[in-house]
């Protein structure tokens, strides 16, 4: 029995998000505040304190502080087309402090209209980050490919943006794709969103994040190597 509160995330809170984006009032959002916030900001951060112990065992520095790391319903649009003032979509983010270094990897979770997905990654990595990536690489394959196989084994999936032109002296050709990347994550997705109703999917989901451990702690090492250059 697990010993951690959870309320549950039902399929009608998505859809009363989904009708807020489509209205985009914020006569509508303030009448439905609290019925977001019961539904899923807080269940997301009861999600957080339920997987506390295995990210802290990952990396000990990230802070778990749930009202700070559950996204915001309001959407900030001064630098984006999509004006719309409302998400239909929420996220928990589990990184170190982003203001010290935001180039730090990150594991989340998330909850989508499409279903509820996770992972591990590292976003808008500058050239030279990665290129201190693909140098790890070289020096430690055999780590990063032990890294790829178990967080694929785990149940996640590799995706990532792209070099156009192939970057040389990767060390074994099964690593091209990973070697190639300007940036890169593992997620898993599962479309099922009535699993959010009861807290079964947590220890569903508790050993996908166990096995991003390794491919954390890579690009984790890659992320403290680029932090010491440019002290």
């Amino acid at each position: 029995m697990s010993n951690y509160r959870y309320d549950g995330i039902k399929p009608e809170i998505l859809m009363l998000l989904s009708e807020n984006r489509f209205r985009n009032s914020r006569d509508f959002y303030e009448e439905n505040k609290k019925r977001i916030k019961e539904g899923i900001t807080i269940p997301l951060q009861q999600i957080i304190c339920a997987l506390s112990a295995t990210i802290i065992e990952i990396d000990e520095d990230i802070p778990i502080i749930p009202q700070k790391m559950v996204s915001r319903v309001r959407r900030d649009t001064r630098y984006t087309k999509d004006k719309h003032m409302y998400r239909e979509n929420l996220w928990a983010m589990f990184t170190r402090d982003k203001h010290a270094l935001p180039h730090f990897p990150c594991m989340w979770f998330e909850v989508a209209q499409n279903g509820y997905s996770g992972g591990v990654g590292t976003y808008y990595a500058p050239p030279r980050m990665m290129e201190l990536f693909r140098q790890e690489i070289i020096a430690r394959p055999d780590d990063f490919y032990d890294a790829v196989i178990i967080a694929e084994r785990g149940g996640a999936v590799f995706s990532g943006d792209f070099y156009k032109r192939p970057k040389e002296g990767c060390p074994m050709p099964v690593l091209e794709p990973y070697f190639n990347c300007k940036s890169l994550y593992f997620m898993f997705d599962f479309p099922n969103l009535n699993e959010l109703a009861n807290a079964d999917f947590i220890e569903k989901i508790r050993p996908i994040y166990e096995s991003f451990s390794p491919m954390y702690q890579f690009l984790l090492t890659v992320a403290q190597k680029y932090s010491a250059e440019q002290a």
